[in-house]
């Protein structure tokens, strides 16, 4: 039976949902600083502790300014932003984002050998099978990223769920939560880059399709839910001639006398 989805947003996510939505109806050229924390908290329905970590969680993305003694000023620069790098969001997402109509190829979707490093990250038990799942996403019919996805067949359960998921063309933590209720809530990925030519199961597309060698973003990393559980095994090559990511970051300096 399939897990039955509830509305689990937090009291703070929908703070920061509602502060958005203002934002929104600001006429940030006249004023862009935000009422004050209990004003919104009146305003949203909640308490100001709520609205305290909801304004810091939009500082730590950027959306917001805090200043001592001041107030929370929103960054209007980041509003013009299209793809930020930190949230992460689904590739159909991003590529939407980017001005493009997405679509997805579905590649090879099977039981491996496991691959005992793998398997480690993701906290796998012995006998636990690992599967892969690789997909291309297009922007306009254009490649734009090509993902190889790692996770136990846990996940899935019998046979029949495994089969619906091979011919499952929407995100794999978009089918953990219709499967289970599991939420990915964050990742740690580690940044490089890489040529086409070089990633393994991309090579026959790009040569079927005469397109060139190209430098990618490659991304690698581990999924995680709320309470820290891994979840997915993630390798990401991303065109970032369509996806153009972009992030404001507080800087660190140590400055000398």
């Amino acid at each position: 039976m399939p897990y039955q989805r509830q509305n689990t947003m937090t009291l703070s996510n929908r703070a920061k949902f509602e502060i958005r939505k203002y934002i929104s109806t600001m006429n940030l050229e006249e004023n862009h600083k935000l009422p004050r924390e209990e004003l919104l908290a009146q305003m949203i329905g909640v308490s100001r502790i709520t609205i305290r970590q909801a304004l810091n969680d939009l500082a730590a993305e950027g959306i917001v300014f805090r200043r001592q003694g001041k107030g929370t000023f929103v960054n209007k620069d980041s509003l013009n932003i299209k793809v930020r790098f930190n949230p992460g969001m689904e590739f159909s997402q991003a590529i939407r984002k980017s001005g493009y109509k997405p679509s997805v190829i579905l590649g090879d979707i099977k039981k491996i050998p496991r691959d005992e490093e793998i398997c480690s990250l993701l906290h796998m038990d012995r006998d636990d099978v690992l599967i892969l799942a690789e997909k291309i996403f297009l922007a306009d019919g254009r490649f734009c990223v090509f993902c190889r996805d790692y996770f136990s067949c846990a996940q899935f359960g019998d046979t029949g769920s495994f089969l619906e998921f091979s011919q499952y063309d929407d995100s794999a933590f978009q089918y953990m939560y219709q499967a289970s209720g599991k939420k990915c809530e964050w990742d740690k990925i580690e940044i490089d880059t890489i040529l086409s030519s070089e990633i393994e199961g991309l090579t026959g597309y790009l040569e079927k399709n005469n397109l060139p060698d190209m430098p990618l973003l490659y991304l690698k990393g581990v999924s995680y839910t709320s309470d820290d559980t891994p979840i997915l095994y993630a390798n990401e090559y991303i065109n970032t001639n369509i996806i153009k990511y972009s992030m404001i970051r507080k800087k660190n300096i140590t400055y000398l006398p």
